[in-house]
């Protein structure tokens, strides 16, 4: 299924909505959990401040040094899954031969939802 699903051979609805819309915002849902942890464990300091200025991995608290690499993980899970779906929609939708217009609506969509996501990943990162 991973297969056809990255190469474009499943239906568009089901490529967008289960695995687009759907997987996207799991995907980012887990990332804002990991990251909410672990801005409890930074007491009061930004999360680039923490990783620039105070993560050791040594000496930091264990739980603290957990949620930073669930954090991590998420989002280097949440970048790759990004581009392969952005990708996949975007096959689907070319091989989509019922509307023209749903297939550039589907193309716009998973492009604006992409960048949407990562707009809100890399401001709560610098913020």
């Amino acid at each position: 299924m991973w297969d056809k699903l990255f190469k474009g051979e499943l239906p568009l609805s089901e490529t967008f909505w289960k695995f687009g819309v759907l997987g996207l915002f799991i995907l980012k849902f887990a990332t804002k959990f990991f990251g909410n942890l672990l801005d409890w464990h930074l007491q009061g300091r930004t999360i680039s401040d923490f990783f620039f200025h105070h993560f050791n991995p040594i000496t930091s608290p264990k739980l603290s040094i957990l949620w930073t690499l669930c954090y991590v993980s998420s989002l280097l899970i949440l970048a790759i899954y990004s581009w392969k779906i952005f990708i996949a929609v975007w096959k689907s939708a070319r091989n989509y031969n019922k509307s023209g217009t749903l297939s550039f609506l589907a193309k716009i969509s998973i492009t604006g939802l992409v960048v949407f996501i990562w707009y809100n990943v890399f401001f709560k990162v610098i913020s």
